[in-house]
């Protein structure tokens, strides 16, 4: 009931009911800010639990694709170890092979000079046995003819040297019959011999394969050796070629020379010598004695 005697008066009013008014947005807003901070809050975390979900899936990838490149790596040194030893194996199969052909060649020559010793024994035989029948028609004529006896005499003295000669001669193929008999015993021990070296050269080629040459970690070149029409081949594959490359010797040498300066302590030359390659024994094992001896980080 009191007169306003304010000057703003009406000022004061316009703030009264302003002020309740701005303070009603003011909540409104930050309620508005306070639901979407919430849902961002559990948008974030959903985020952050799919971010660690999707870390633990890659870590667990990445665990398996290194188990799965020690495998293959395992395998891949594995089979060049086992190449390794086949090819070896295919060399020692050859010398014993040729080994059993010499000592098959010694036999069936032996065994050509005995049936040629026998036929000629059996021809002096034959030829003695006539000479005896001779004589005992001789001396018979002597008997009946003795106004023959001059003549008959020198024939009966023919006929003995005749006799002492194929006896003397039947003597010396008895000789030579023990001869070559000894020879096929000689032969037989150079076989057993033989054999015997064979043996060694096998405890020796055991010890070779230890497991301190390993293509693991190594850079590996892979060399294949063959003789096609009594023409030398060399196929050349380095680590990374898809297939491999037809070289001349001077030309693997080359490349061999140059990864040896490259890997000096680190290069595997994996020899690889095929089946029906057509190399005796001494041309496979010298070509893999010198490859190995100068580029292969084992030898070294």
């Amino acid at each position: 009931g009191f007169i306003d005697l304010r000057s703003n008066a009406d000022v004061a009013s316009d703030s009264a009911s302003f002020w309740p008014s701005f303070t009603d947005i003011m909540m409104v807003v930050v309620m508005i800010f306070m639901l979407a901070s919430v849902v961002l809050i559990l948008r974030n975390w959903e985020l952050v639990a799919e971010l660690r979900s999707t870390m633990e899936a890659e870590r667990q990838a990445a665990a398996m694709a290194r188990a799965a490149s020690e495998t293959n790596a395992t395998l891949e040194e594995q089979l060049a170890q086992a190449q390794h030893q086949l090819s070896e194996l295919r060399m020692q199969l050859m010398q014993a092979a040729q080994a059993d052909q010499l000592k098959s060649q010694l036999l069936s020559e032996r065994e050509r000079q005995l049936a040629r010793l026998q036929q000629k024994q059996s021809e002096l035989e034959t030829a003695l046995q006539q000479a005896r029948q001779q004589s005992d028609t001789l001396e018979r004529r002597v008997a009946r003819q003795r106004e023959r006896l001059s003549e008959q005499d020198a024939q009966l003295a023919t006929a003995s040297e005749r006799l002492a000669a194929l006896e003397q001669a039947h003597s010396a193929q008895t000789e030579e019959l023990a001869r070559l008999k000894e020879n096929e015993q000689q032969a037989t021990r150079q076989y057993a011999v033989l054999q015997g070296e064979y043996d060694q050269l096998k405890v020796k080629y055991d010890k070779l394969i230890k497991p301190a040459r390993s293509a693991r970690g190594k850079h590996v070149v892979e060399v294949r050796y063959e003789k096609l029409d009594n023409d030398y081949r060399i196929n050349y594959k380095a680590q990374g070629d898809k297939g491999y490359r037809t070289l001349s010797r001077k030309e693997l040498e080359r490349q061999l020379d140059r990864l040896h300066q490259r890997y000096p302590k680190q290069l595997y030359v994996k020899i690889i010598i095929p089946d029906e390659s057509g190399l005796s024994y001494n041309e496979a094992w010298d070509f893999m004695k010198q490859l190995l001896e100068k580029y292969d980080y084992y030898y070294q």
